[in-house]
């Protein structure tokens, strides 16, 4: 039996979307996050953690030791967000709470929220080649982190708290 090219081409590129979303991490790099209104400014170290700033000035308001592959900063310069090292992606053996969102207020942690509590019903996450797609971080917006599930449901967590606003 032939497949017509067209088909064989549409087959290919599923599968090679596939495997793009399961390939290894960048090592950790030295990046910048800014806050929805531009005044803020994250640096994030590998070697140094994170420091954040007023843009434009070279005062550090607070720092923490951590690096953190995804985050994302309040337009207030005090609440920081951070998400699972694995991005978009969690294993195929996770525990209902391995963390995928983390709130803090500079460097204290706030909260948690974690696969089990994202998905009550964790038949939801979308099986990849060798993990889990959970969904995404989408940004910050306002005083609101938005947090698109693999299911396309779209959540809204208050940044100061990490409670899931309405």
């Amino acid at each position: 039996m032939r497949i017509p090219t067209l088909s064989a081409v549409l087959i290919l590129l599923s599968c090679a979307s596939q495997l793009q979303a399961d390939e290894p991490l960048a090592p950790p790099a030295r990046y910048e996050v800014q806050s929805p209104s531009h005044k803020f400014v994250a640096t994030l170290d590998p070697q140094s953690g994170v420091h954040v700033r007023a843009s434009g000035s070279s005062e550090t308001l607070w720092t923490s030791t951590n690096w953190f592959r995804v985050a994302f900063l309040a337009d207030d310069g005090e609440h920081f967000v951070t998400g699972y090292a694995g991005m978009n992606l969690i294993p195929q053996d996770y525990a209902k709470d391995l963390v995928l969102i983390s709130f803090w207020r500079r460097d204290k942690k706030i909260r948690d929220v974690t696969v089990g509590e994202l998905f009550p019903d964790t038949r939801i996450l979308q099986k990849t080649v060798s993990h889990y797609n959970w969904g995404s971080i989408t940004g910050v917006t306002n005083s609101a982190l938005i947090v698109r599930r693999c299911d396309g449901r779209v959540m809204r967590f208050d940044v100061s708290t990490g409670r899931i606003t309405k």
